[in-house]
């Protein structure tokens, strides 16, 4: 009997303690993406603190990274919600890096549209020429 009842309280906290936390982050390496015009091995990808984020969540924290020959790159980012076409949530964050940003912090606007699905948006130019658009698609927005 001690047994059966030291096996469920054992079962019991492995499962609350391995599968039941619900407050962890998610933080999100973004896939790689090619920009030719850049350099002709040039790959940027993103980095994100979560890929949910919650009503209390204030700001998007990313960064940018490159390998290839991509050269210094200027960026312009800002989050981004598709609802009734694109719509911004968050102020244009803006800088150049030649390998990697530093973790930029871009403030969350209210969103006042059910839960949504969105992204990080990053313009890319190198020597004042657009050399393409870097995005995730699989953010997601609450209602704040």
């Amino acid at each position: 009997m001690k047994k059966k009842y030291f096996f469920l309280i054992f079962s019991f906290l492995i499962f609350f303690f391995l599968g039941f936390n619900v407050d962890k982050a998610e933080a999100a390496m973004h896939s790689w993406q090619k920009f030719p015009k850049a350099g002709s091995t040039c790959e940027v990808r993103a980095w994100t603190d979560y890929l949910t984020y919650t009503k209390s969540a204030n700001t998007i924290d990313f960064y940018l990274e490159s390998k290839g020959n991509c050269g210094k790159l200027d960026y312009s980012a800002y989050g981004v919600v598709y609802y009734e076409g694109a719509n911004d949530v968050t102020p244009l964050v803006t800088g150049y890096f030649s390998y990697k940003t530093p973790v930029k912090k871009a403030k969350l606007r209210t969103i006042n549209v059910r839960p949504i699905p969105g992204g990080l948006l990053a313009t890319l130019t190198k020597n004042g020429k657009f050399v393409g658009l870097y995005e995730t698609k699989n953010l997601n927005f609450p209602n704040r």
